[in-house]
């Protein structure tokens, strides 16, 4: 049994039509009569129950094809897999995000990098942000953008920034107008609980912003009303910028969605920094040297691109 036999079953379950199948799959009727007759020889019964011209999958048949679907699904990755290591080689810089970042990544960092630097490929990978570091220790990875509370041994961190945690609203939310600004304060602080009357975006507590907020809400006793749920930061301040609620996150800068954030009384805590987290040690190329060095110094200041040269002062890991 090969991939392209689970491949006819399941096209033949799907169009619940031999001819029909057979048309789609660029084979003849015939010639799909005999496989169809060959494979349910091979499992002993039969996959498909006739009726009238119409192919039904019997229970067994269900189960096969559930099964083919799932051995297609697993082909498809591999081979996207192996064209995708064929098309990078051995040199491309395997670069992973937190999710939230792929503006910075997309449309300030790389565009940047390749000004410079026109012949190295990059890998991008985008995930939860201890999903990066650990495809990093694993060698998955050659370096992430990520939020930490923590360092591991063996790794190299770069902080970028304190991620703070702050409420970020729509643009021309009502909130704006009833926050004051304080000394000391990163934003506008809401200094009352009119926030809790709106509809809110609820992040998973398996990310970083999701885990925190929970921890605020907790200590607060406090609970927003809940109106969406999201796996990732991306969708949560695309629901905030079409005014779908609010949500607590830890503050992405260059994020490219329309919102603005709030200070809320009480929510500080043990803020995560974004570092740049990398082996430590393997930094071999200048191509690799210089992302470094890029995103450490435009995720602080994207508007003015840094005048860099590889091999000019200190780096992560270096022992000067």
């Amino acid at each position: 049994m090969n991939v392209k036999d689970y491949e006819y079953i399941v096209e033949i379950s799907r169009r619940r039509s031999l001819s029909e199948a057979a048309d789609c799959l660029c084979i003849t009727q015939s010639a799909l009569t005999k496989f169809v007759q060959r494979v349910e020889a091979e499992v002993g019964t039969p996959l498909f129950k006739r009726i009238g011209k119409r192919f039904v999958l019997t229970p067994i048949g269900q189960m096969y094809v559930a099964k083919g679907q799932e051995i297609l699904r697993l082909d498809r990755e591999m081979q996207d897999e192996l064209q995708k290591m064929r098309a990078d080689g051995e040199g491309a810089i395997r670069l992973g995000y937190s999710m939230g970042q792929s503006s910075f990544i997309i449309s300030c960092l790389l565009p940047e990098f390749y000004r410079r630097e026109s012949a190295m490929a990059v890998s991008l990978k985008e995930d939860s942000s201890s999903n990066l570091i650990r495809s990093v220790e694993n060698g998955e990875l050659d370096l992430c953008l990520a939020y930490c509370r923590e360092e591991k041994p063996g790794l190299s961190y770069l902080p970028l920034t304190e991620a703070r945690l702050s409420l970020a609203v729509p643009s021309r939310s009502r909130l704006l107008r009833l926050a004051v600004v304080r000394e000391g304060s990163p934003h506008p602080v809401l200094e009352h609980n009119e926030w809790l009357e709106e509809p809110y975006i609820r992040l998973a507590a398996f990310t970083q912003s999701g885990r925190l907020a929970q921890e605020y809400f907790h200590s607060m006793g406090i609970w927003p009303k809940n109106r969406i749920y999201v796996e990732n930061v991306r969708s949560a301040l695309g629901a905030v910028e079409n005014g779908l609620g609010n949500c607590i996150l830890a503050e992405v800068p260059h994020c490219g969605f329309q919102v603005s954030y709030l200070s809320l009384p009480g929510l500080k805590g043990e803020q995560p920094m974004t570092c740049l987290v990398m082996r430590k040690g393997e930094y071999e190329t200048e191509a690799f040297r210089l992302l470094v060095r890029l995103a450490g110094e435009l995720y602080l200041d994207p508007e003015s691109p840094p005048e860099i040269r590889c091999g000019e002062g200190s780096f992560p890991g270096d022992n000067r």
